[in-house]
């Protein structure tokens, strides 16, 4: 994997339950725990405050889905359509988008923490304002994303495009 920067992998600790109203469960639910979630399509949905933990998203379509001060902890997200997801203002943590569409992503004035961005597409993503504390992205493309005065604390690109990126205000210190 990396060299030199330590990221935290998700920690499940209960079983993953089966969901048996994928509507109730995920759709109208502002809490989604201990699921496995896969080959699904979300749409639509607008939640402020949301909560996610201990969950894996595989093969998951995110359309239209605006979910501001989400809290997402211990997730993991495995070949997903997140494009356009508006995740602003939210909370990350030990959290994996593996293989994930990203395209417009707007992670705007998000804490994130022990975050991997792994063989993702993350054209016009935007992290604006944003603070970012061991974030790693591998075999990534975020050309002309936007990471507009980022308070950064270790990160690190590998294999990473990050061609025509905005970084005003922005300072990538060593660690």
């Amino acid at each position: 994997m990396n060299k030199g920067l330590k990221i935290s992998k998700p920690k499940f600790v209960d079983d993953f339950e089966d969901i048996e109203d994928f509507y109730n469960e995920i759709v109208l639910s502002d809490k989604i725990t201990n699921k496995i979630v896969d080959s699904e399509i979300i749409e639509g949905k607008e939640e402020k405050g949301m909560n996610i933990d201990s969950c894996i998203f595989r093969n998951v379509v995110f359309n239209n889905c605006i979910l501001k001060n989400i809290d997402i902890i211990d997730t993991v997200f495995e070949n997903c359509d997140l494009s356009n997801i508006d995740f602003g203002n939210g909370s990350i943590e030990r959290v994996e988008f593996v293989n994930c569409k990203l395209l417009g992503a707007k992670f705007d004035e998000c804490m994130m923490k022990d975050v991997l961005f792994k063989d993702s597409l993350g054209k016009y993503s935007n992290f604006s304002f944003s603070r970012l504390n061991k974030v790693y992205m591998n075999g990534c493309n975020f050309e002309e994303g936007v990471f507009q005065e980022v308070s950064i604390n270790k990160i690190m690109f590998d294999n990473t495009n990050l061609l025509n990126g905005v970084f005003y205000n922005t300072s990538f210190k060593k660690y």
